[in-house]
């Protein structure tokens, strides 16, 4: 007769199988993902550039016709006000309207009317449309997207965009708050390179330049697009003017591989002649940072006509903006892409190496650099300008550069 304290083996295999599991849990419990240190962030952005009055905001939907072209549209707009500046985010390769969100935010509390298009739907549905997507040539599939042909249709799209823009805003009473007159254009990756092409690059091939019906004041390039085809970078970008922002690091690297090195973005700041030109150069932030999505695809509001309110703090006069608030929401630190159809979403290869603290200030440093340009441009606003020209510098420290010429 077997003594009761003996186990079968079949017993001591299930124990054995418990204990593992409660080593497994124990040992995820130990190794929990890194949060962000909240504390430390909201210190940090409390040097940093803050804006004199923060809105409460709302993001609605529409969907617009202008002659062949079809757009999906987000407007995210302060609550209250009139006579508001107007700034078009273009996203990146296989994103929607609703990518951005951390630049969106941030502009609209500060005072801006954010509209956000994808200007081709080949350009949102990049990666699972083509046959190049679904064999994963990534890679022709993405230099196809900044051909020549593919920028111009690009241009002329949003010609169309803004001339129905015109037409509308005299009957709509949400565009009758927007003033026309100062427009900046934003844009991430691809959206980038149609926003440094307005600025006046010329363009592959040497296409003719698309007029558009609205005058733009100022450009803020989000991962500029440069490389060594076509014209000679010293030539490229002679015809740059106007204020432009470019906005890049040394871990600003594609996975499709687009742009050979992520120096190579430095390009077009160094070669413009714009006497208004910026670069904000960030150590350790990946090309997914500057996407500014902090929400994955399925948390956004999906349907047409959908409200989604910002905080609601109100309209509220701050401190100095010398050392003030920070200049609107602050990412969770999620590296996530705009959409759930893009594959380099997430960041390259190595991004664990950089904590979320550390993402969550260098978008901090994006929305505070990028709001001030934008007020220094469009507000005419002579503190921000002279925010950039001295304490900005003091604010990023060995976080990255913020060079001007």
């Amino acid at each position: 007769m077997m003594d009761s304290r003996t186990a079968t083996p079949g017993r001591l295999s299930t124990v054995s199988m418990t204990l593992m599991a409660l080593s497994l849990l124990t040992a995820c419990a130990t190794h929990a993902p890194p949060q962000v240190d909240e504390a430390r962030v909201k210190q940090f952005v409390g040097r940093g550039y803050a804006t004199d009055e923060h809105f409460s905001i709302a993001t609605t939907f529409s969907s617009w016709r202008a002659g062949e072209y079809a757009f999906d549209l987000a407007w995210t707009t302060p609550v209250s006000g009139n006579s508001i500046p107007l700034v078009i985010y273009l996203p990146g390769l296989g994103e929607s309207r609703t990518a951005g969100e951390n630049w969106r935010t941030a502009w609209a509390q500060a005072g801006y009317a954010v509209l956000s298009v994808q200007l081709l739907a080949e350009d949102q549905k990049a990666w699972t449309s083509d046959a190049a997507a679904r064999r994963g040539d990534f890679g022709v599939l993405a230099r196809e997207r900044y051909a020549q042909e593919a920028a111009s249709s690009r241009l002329r799209a949003l010609a169309a965009l803004l001339a129905e823009l015109q037409k509308r805003h005299g009957d709509e009473p949400l565009l009758r708050r927007f003033d026309l007159s100062q427009v900046a254009i934003a844009g991430f990756d691809v959206g980038a390179y149609a926003s440094m092409l307005v600025a006046g690059e010329r363009p592959k091939g040497n296409a003719p330049p698309v007029r558009l019906p609205i005058s733009v004041a100022a450009i803020i390039a989000l991962s500029p697009y440069a490389d060594f085809s076509g014209s000679a970078l010293s030539t490229r970008y002679q015809s740059i003017t106007m204020p432009v922002l470019s906005i890049s690091g040394d871990a600003d690297s594609d996975v499709a591989g687009i742009v050979s090195s992520p120096a190579v973005r430095r390009a077009p700041f160094e070669y413009m002649p714009s006497k208004g030109a910026y670069l904000l150069w960030l150590a350790n932030a990946t090309h997914a940072v500057f996407s500014g999505s902090g929400l994955a695809a399925e948390e956004a509001p999906a349907e047409p006509g959908a409200d989604r309110r910002g905080d609601s703090q109100g309209t509220r006069k701050s401190g100095s903006r010398r050392e003030g608030r920070g200049s609107g929401n602050r990412s969770s630190g999620t590296d996530s892409g705009g959409d759930e159809t893009r594959p380099f979403g997430g960041g390259r290869p190595g991004d664990a190496a950089t904590s979320p603290t550390d993402r969550a200030m260098n978008i901090s440093l994006i929305q505070g650099v990028s709001t001030a340009f934008l007020d220094a441009n469009l507000k005419q606003d002579t503190i921000a300008q002279e925010w950039l020209l001295k304490d900005a510098r003091r604010w990023i420290g060995q976080r990255g550069e913020l060079k001007q010429k």
